[in-house]
């Protein structure tokens, strides 16, 4: 899957700009960008709920942890390009930043195939 996007500057916010570039991410790519991952769902993280901002739900089935900004920005893309839901949340915990969603990366799909 590709994420495509285009160039386009527009006036938001305090800087007065906003662009929006193109950028090829495959499957691949996407597991490059995060530094870990796991299963989000039945992993007791309710006990930990409060290290996140704002509060998760923990009905996502995927957590994938990114420690720069920009990896996070382009795998928001990639999932938004594949018209995934998301959230993304801050770990107070690790000072990292945590997206949650139902997508499974490939290491994830490999998982399942073995232990199917």
């Amino acid at each position: 899957m590709q994420y495509l996007g285009y160039a386009k500057k527009q006036s938001t916010g305090i800087d007065g700009l906003q662009m929006k570039i193109q950028i090829d991410l495959k499957a691949a790519d996407f597991e490059q960008l995060w530094i870990n991952s796991m299963e989000w769902q039945n992993n007791d993280w309710q006990k930990q709920a409060d290290r996140f901002e704002p509060n998760p739900l923990f009905t996502w089935q995927y957590a994938y942890w990114f420690d720069n900004y920009a990896a996070l920005k382009m795998a928001e893309g990639f999932i938004a390009g594949l018209g995934k839901n998301y959230a993304l949340h801050s770990d107070e915990g690790t000072g990292d930043w945590v997206m949650l969603t139902n997508y499974a990366s490939p290491c994830h799909l490999r998982k399942t195939l073995v232990n199917a």
